[in-house]
């Protein structure tokens, strides 16, 4: 299957609502989903490693888990938790949003394993 094919699975599923391919240019080359915020913001935080994910008003992220690798963060208001994922064999990372009803450790196994697909 294709990366998009995986997307959808996984939406399907209802494991991910929106999910973004960032390269390290900071273009976004692909979207699933809608959602009107800016997808940088997340790159940014986790590249400056900023101790939350800040979209304004009352939509901030806490981070939770930062390597090299990942970027793991939740909303505590309950809006979900926001992943970003290295992509092994490509120059960016696949952030995602998951819904609170997901685990944010399987929410990080879904995104990185969208990330392992992009060559």
């Amino acid at each position: 299957m294709s990366f998009q094919d995986d997307v959808a699975v996984a939406a399907q599923e209802g494991t991910v609502g929106v999910v973004w391919l960032i390269g390290d240019d900071l273009k976004c080359y692909y979207q699933y989903g809608d959602w009107a915020v800016d997808p940088t913001i997340p790159f940014d935080s986790w590249k400056n490693q900023k101790p939350s994910i800040d979209f304004g008003g009352d939509l901030k992220f806490t981070v939770i888990t930062m390597t090299p690798e990942r970027l793991i963060s939740t909303n505590m208001g309950g809006q979900g938790h926001l992943i970003v994922a290295r992509c092994p064999k490509w120059a960016g990372c696949v952030i995602s949003w998951s819904p609170s009803t997901i685990q944010k450790d399987i929410a990080y196994a879904t995104t990185a394993r969208l990330a392992a697909k992009v060559a």
